[in-house]
């Protein structure tokens, strides 16, 4: 698959440091182009279009594509090609279960990691935010869903497990490649803003058990509100 450096050690061939690179390259372009919705669902994904955008062979970006088919971003085609995946009504029932399951333990498991600094750029954001809704300027679904998923992304990436952070910063990236095209009211906005605001408040006061209960009530209202306005309108 990959040139080697020196052959091979006990059988196994050695990755050159060149291939990691570019493997690296095209995974982390091709993973960013899906996640802040550059490439859109349902989007071709040309290998020999991809290689030239990206700068390098095609063989790194075939086994980018092969590592994001099988953690959900991309679906591969036989004799069609590598197509960016769809986000069904069942991946997302799937992932705010798994959610309702774990964030609160997550959450209790990171709120004691979490710097004070980083809540207070949060606050500082929200608050921005917020001036700028009151205001009477709009602000795209896009600037709403990055804002509703950076608390949750922060909190997940001071969990402990290692294999919690992963599901749940994965699960966060699929749903914000359709939450960047919803629909808000200005009540959904003040009612996100506001269990945003408990739930800083609780992280601030390190309070484990006031915490578990608004993550909780939180993510099973945002899911009630996607499955609403997206999936079932």
């Amino acid at each position: 698959m990959y040139t080697t450096e020196g052959g091979s050690k006990g059988g196994v061939p050695v990755i050159s440091y060149d291939d990691k690179v570019s493997w690296i390259k095209a995974y982390a372009w091709i993973k960013d182009g899906i996640d802040s919705c550059r490439l859109k669902m349902g989007e071709p994904l040309p290998e020999t279009c991809l290689a030239n955008e990206i700068g390098v062979s095609r063989t790194p970006v075939r086994e980018a594509l092969r590592i994001l088919a099988q953690e959900g971003y991309v679906k591969i085609i036989p004799l069609k090609g590598a197509f960016v995946s769809d986000v069904s009504i069942e991946d997302v029932r799937e992932i705010y279960d798994i959610r309702k399951l774990i964030e609160p333990f997550a959450a209790l498991s990171a709120v004691s990691h979490i710097p004070s600094a980083e809540l207070r750029q949060l606050e500082a954001e929200r608050e921005s935010f917020t001036k700028k809704i009151m205001g009477g300027r709009d602000a795209d679904a896009a600037c709403i869903a990055d804002l509703d998923l950076k608390l949750h992304f922060i909190i997940a990436r001071y969990v402990p497990n290692r294999r919690i952070k992963s599901i749940l910063i994965n699960g966060y990236s699929q749903l914000k490649r359709f939450q960047r095209f919803s629909a808000y009211s200005f009540s959904d906005i003040q009612n996100m803003i506001e269990q945003h605001v408990m739930i800083v408040n609780c992280l601030k006061a390190r309070d484990p058990t006031i915490l578990q209960q608004c993550i909780y009530e939180h993510v099973v209202n945002s899911g009630e509100y996607v499955m609403k306005n997206y999936f079932l309108r």
